[in-house]
């Protein structure tokens, strides 16, 4: 198969369907919108594709107003020929993932004949490249072959982008045909977008930035570091603490296996002590039947022996309960009799008791005469006994307030006697005073006062 020419020429009578008035500005949106993400599958073969929107085309005018919207954004002239290739580079993958999966009588409708062989072409030698690609086994090795396969398939690859770019026409047919696209070209696309978004934020950096963002990431590596000398002392720690638990893990198991000989030794002493109860209790229980026979046969002879006995005491027994029948028939006759005895006495006691009753009421009835009287008589006394208490009470006041006015005499008269012989001694001492001192005239004045 041999490549087609990259010089090939278009035809420019190929019919072409009613693609509308709009043009590709207006279908495919703003600039701003290029160079969004899609979502597609994961990367895989050349199986599947998914639909791809008309808004992702990117044309010339499109892609040149992207560029415009990036480098007015950037400074540097070298940041923004980078962009440019970038947005050249998404614009010519988009073209390929458009392409037509095959190429049937539709497809040789829209598109020209060179057209149409070359994407026949392409699709041909792909499929050649993954049929190598797989024949390799697991760990595939790029042959010579593949190499020359290669070389083909990016050779017939830009040519058709070169023409779809030079041309309009053909790119608004690709739109129109609304073509799927393999998920690994999805993908190819999405990561293409993020690299373009992550050198487009790497060329805007400033110095002060990235010197900002530098020292972030010393901060981070710094904080790293420490995160793994933790981790290490951690695991130090961990090992030391396995090392601990290995030790007491054998520590145990070596309880353990000593406890278990311990209890092999027990079982087996346990099977010997039992044998040795077995045999002991077997010869003991033939020993206790042996003596239960014998007392069996003892106990039937003695059973024997009681049942005569029984018998002779049956017999006995009858001839005492007719002695004791014959006896308490004569015991009831007795009570009988008593009992007659009895009533009659209690008639005779009845009237007896009658009589002394009669007597008693009338005697009652002259002792609560009596009573009444001695009530009246007990009264008058209580007055009379009364009126003495008072009429002594009297005498006794009287006795006493004369003895109180006695006494009271008593002591004035005692009283007046002490002063008047107090008043005499005075008297007599301011006498023989006034005697001393005046002489005669003196002695006539005391004379006068004593006759006074």
């Amino acid at each position: 198969m041999t490549a087609v020419s990259s010089n090939f020429q278009i035809r420019k009578d190929s019919p072409l369907p009613p693609i509308g008035s709009a043009g590709i500005s207006d279908v495919y949106g703003p600039a701003s919108r290029l160079g969004t993400g899609r979502t597609g599958g994961a990367a895989g073969g050349y199986g599947s594709r998914t639909t791809t929107p008309h808004s992702e085309l990117i044309t010339d005018t499109a892609a040149t107003d992207a560029v415009s919207a990036f480098s007015n954004k950037l400074t540097n002239v070298e940041a923004q020929r980078v962009m440019s290739v970038l947005m050249e580079m998404q614009k010519k993958v988009q073209l390929v993932g458009l392409l037509p999966d095959s190429m049937d009588r539709r497809m040789s409708t829209i598109f020209s004949q060179e057209v149409s062989a070359a994407i026949a072409e392409l699709r041909q030698l792909e499929e050649r490249y993954e049929f190598l690609l797989n024949s390799n086994g697991s760990r595939p090795s790029i042959t010579p072959e593949m190499r020359e396969v290669g070389r083909q398939i990016r050779s017939v690859t830009r040519s058709l982008v070169r023409h779809f770019l030079h041309n309009p026409a053909a790119t608004s047919k690709l739109r129109y045909l609304k073509s799927t696209k393999l998920p690994s070209v999805t993908q190819f696309e999405q990561l293409l977008q993020e690299v373009k978004m992550l050198v487009y934020e790497r060329l805007g950096t400033t110095v002060e930035d990235e010197k900002q963002r530098q020292d972030q990431l010393a901060i981070i590596i710094a904080k790293e570091q420490k995160t793994s000398s933790d981790v290490a002392a951690l695991r130090e720690e961990l090992d030391k603490a396995k090392k601990e638990r290995t030790v007491e893990i054998n520590k145990r198991n070596e309880v353990i296996r000593r406890l278990k000989e311990e209890l092999r030794n027990i079982k087996k002493q346990a099977e010997e002590t039992t044998k040795r109860l077995e045999a002991r209790s077997k010869q003991k229980e033939d020993s206790d039947v042996q003596v239960f026979r014998d007392k069996e046969i003892s106990m039937k002879q003695e059973c024997a022996a009681l049942k005569a006995e029984l018998a002779e005491l049956v017999k006995n027994n009858g001839e005492n309960e007719a002695a004791l029948r014959k006896r308490k028939f004569k015991i009831e006759s007795e009570v009988e009799n008593w009992i007659h005895k009895y009533d009659q006495d209690m008639d005779e006691k009845q009237t007896e008791l009658e009589d002394i009753t009669a007597i008693y009421m009338e005697e009652k009835a002259q002792l609560d005469e009596l009573t009444a009287r001695h009530d009246d008589l007990k009264k008058e006394y209580e007055a009379i006994m009364a009126e003495r208490k008072i009429e002594e009470e009297k005498r006794m006041e009287r006795e006493m307030q004369l003895k109180k006015r006695t006494g009271a005499a008593t002591r004035i008269q005692a009283w007046f006697k002490g002063w008047k012989v107090r008043r005499d001694m005075k008297k007599q001492r301011s006498g023989s005073g006034k005697k001393g001192a005046k002489g005669k005239g003196g002695k006539g004045k005391a004379k006068t006062a004593k006759k006074k």
